[in-house]
């Protein structure tokens, strides 16, 4: 960002005026006092466990040039710029509008129930071919994170690759209306947070509403494989293209598809895309047939903005994907798959079917959490995983968190006869896995964030290099 005190006063409706220190460049915004730098503005955000304005003077004192916040605040240095309005998010919010359409990048907005990070990290990796291009940190990409992502973005960037991350009714409009995407993305829905958003429909109905905030002259993409996707983007945008990686039924009809041609040397897979009139086949660092919807959203939203097959290409070949999101790795004997960043139904059986895939005929181990914000579905929806984890043949699956006696029932259901077991603790997860005496195999862990199934991974590592036959 580059705004001048008073531009930034003017974005937010904000009453105050720029002190006695002139009218400086801000070039940073910051919400933690932590991270401030000498010359940025610092946003009081109030949250649940901390209050920013209790940290104010703590960034003055570290340089930060001026304040936003609800509240007059005491005990800053005289002179100190403080810009007030009512809700300091919504500003933050304003800000990023108002520097988004100072720079005039081309903006595309991804959403999704799973997979978004995904097709984000791939977006951004073939735009980066045509020009330079600006991302979400990791997944920061609601009403704090998406503001905080754009405003980082600079204003020699040609695009911008933005993920969007909703939960709750209502939660979609806001966001869309700072993003304005000149392409807007929606790959896939499932049940997720079904506790506030009900069912598949609703996750559908909220996550559309993207469409509304299209730039003029602006693309919509959905995918046409998920009914209740399809009709809610119709609904908002008549003129919406569709996404498929079926090949049959209404996907036929889609302008851009997608197909996995299979699994190449050390995690890698080969996918063929159809994207109008554009044929080719591509090499990426992703392998599972699930992966086809992320692959062929990315490529779509590029080429709506000038890509061409050799950067396509390129972009997908060279692209990295996070720690966390089915990052596969080595070690001795043993290939773990980290998943663990977060879970819902649709991303499980995914993430298993994957694993399946990379096993081979290997020992197949499942080390799963629960799958949180499932409401009145949670049990049944359990219950499928557990029938899921069965049709693996996985050697043993272990489970972490509530919901345990439905994952038994399902595993049950489906006629599973390899071990089953509940562990409170990564401790207690390594003891019982110690008993088993497995030698290799592919380990597949996997939960919601709040699971913190990235513990259960660590002590497994661990384990292992203490053992001189791992």
């Amino acid at each position: 960002m580059r705004m001048t005190l008073s531009d930034i006063l003017a974005a937010t409706r904000a009453v105050g005026d720029v002190g006695e220190r002139g009218n400086p460049i801000i070039e940073a915004v910051r919400i933690d006092s932590r991270a401030v730098i000498p010359g940025c503005l610092f946003v009081c955000v109030p949250g649940e466990r901390f209050d920013g304005h209790n940290f104010a003077a703590e960034a003055v004192g570290k340089g930060a040039a001026a304040v936003l916040a609800d509240r007059p605040l005491t005990g800053l240095p005289d002179g100190t710029p403080v810009l007030l309005v009512r809700d300091t998010v919504a500003a933050l919010g304003m800000l990023a509008q108002a520097w988004r359409k100072q720079v005039g990048a081309r903006l595309v907005g991804v959403t999704g129930s799973a997979g978004k990070t995904t097709v984000k990290e791939l977006t951004a990796a073939i735009l980066g071919k045509l020009g330079p291009t600006a991302k979400n940190y990791k997944n920061y990409n609601n009403r704090i994170g998406l503001p905080l992502s754009m405003l980082e973005a600079s204003d020699k960037d040609a695009y911008w690759v933005m993920e969007l991350g909703i939960s709750r009714p209502g939660e979609m409009e806001p966001l869309a209306a700072i993003a304005e995407p000149d392409v807007a993305v929606i790959h896939n829905v499932g049940p997720a947070h079904l506790e506030a958003l009900g069912d598949v429909a609703g996750v559908a109905a909220e996550k559309t509403k993207l469409f509304k905030y299209l730039r003029p002259g602006g693309v919509a993409l959905a995918s046409m494989d998920y009914p209740e996707l399809w009709e809610a983007a119709l609904a908002v945008s008549p003129r919406v293209r569709g996404l498929s990686t079926k090949g049959q039924g209404k996907g036929q009809s889609a302008p851009y598809r997608a197909k996995y041609l299979g699994a190449l040397a050390e995690g890698r897979g080969r996918f063929f895309l159809k994207l109008g009139e554009l044929e080719m086949e591509v090499e990426t660092p992703l392998t599972g047939g699930h992966f086809a919807e992320n692959i062929l959203a990315a490529a779509a939203a590029a080429h709506i903005l000038g890509a061409g097959e050799k950067q396509i290409a390129a972009g997908l070949e060279t692209a990295v994907m996070p720690e966390q999101r089915f990052y596969c790795r080595r070690q001795g004997c043993y290939t773990i798959i980290d998943d663990t960043y977060n879970a819902n139904p649709l991303s499980m059986r995914r993430a298993i079917a994957a694993a399946v895939e990379a096993a081979q005929g290997k020992p197949l181990v499942l080390v799963l959490g629960e799958m949180r914000e499932m409401g009145v579905h949670a049990e049944e929806e359990h219950a499928k995983l557990g029938e899921a984890a069965a049709a693996s043949g996985a050697q043993a699956v272990f489970y972490h968190g509530a919901h345990a006696d439905a994952v038994g029932e399902g595993l049950t259901r489906g006629g599973y006869a390899g071990r089953f077991a509940v562990a409170d603790t990564p401790d207690a997860f390594c003891d019982m896995l110690a008993t088993m005496e497995l030698r290799g195999g592919v380990f597949l862990f996997k939960g919601s964030r709040s699971m913190r199934m990235e513990e259960y991974l660590a002590a497994f590592t661990q384990s292992i290099q203490k053992d001189p036959k791992a």
